[in-house]
């Protein structure tokens, strides 16, 4: 079996990025989100697009979880749940999925749709009801505002983003 070299810098560059990305997200969970038990308007987004973008979908799966789990320990408000954890995991795949390699209109419009209209929309509803004990039609319908809130500032900054990484990359600031 050949032994595969291992790029010691890149490796801890990619693993502090990460970090910083996860700490990034935990302090914008904490600190510009408006929240309520089932309405959450965040920026949350944001180290997982730039995950997404530099890493793919296995480093924004990372940020995505490991904000979960480090923001549930520094600011608990509920209780840790795993599936709401893979969800957000989900979620840094599918936009990993996406951003990875090019950048198009369609191909940032995809992964915010899916997120929005079926993680959002479904999905999470059905772990709060699960978790809550609350009927998950109270869940859906409450969420419907969040929803098209968030889908069209994610589809507004969410360019501006990727541009800015694009044009760190070509100065070498981002490697």
């Amino acid at each position: 079996m050949k032994k595969r070299k291992v790029n010691i810098r890149r490796a801890t560059v990619t693993l502090s990025t990460v970090a910083i990305l996860s700490a990034m997200l935990v302090v914008i969970s904490m600190y510009c989100t408006i929240k309520t038990e089932a309405i959450n308007i965040t920026l949350t987004f944001i180290p997982i697009v730039i995950a997404a973008r530099l890493y793919g979908a296995l480093g924004a799966a990372a940020v995505a979880g490991l904000g979960d789990i480090i923001g549930w320990i520094f600011h608990p408000v509920g209780a840790l749940y795993p599936p709401i954890t893979i969800t957000s995991m989900v979620v840094g795949i599918i936009f990993g999925l996406f951003l990875k390699n090019s950048i198009s209109f369609i191909r940032i419009l995809i992964p915010v749709l899916i997120t929005q209209l079926i993680i959002s929309a479904f999905v999470t509803p059905l772990w709060l009801s699960l978790l809550y004990n609350t009927p998950y039609i109270d869940y859906l319908l409450v969420r419907i505002p969040q929803i098209l809130i968030m889908t069209g500032v994610e589809l507004i900054l969410i360019p501006v983003i990727l541009n800015a990484i694009e044009r760190l990359k070509i100065a070498k600031v981002l490697t």
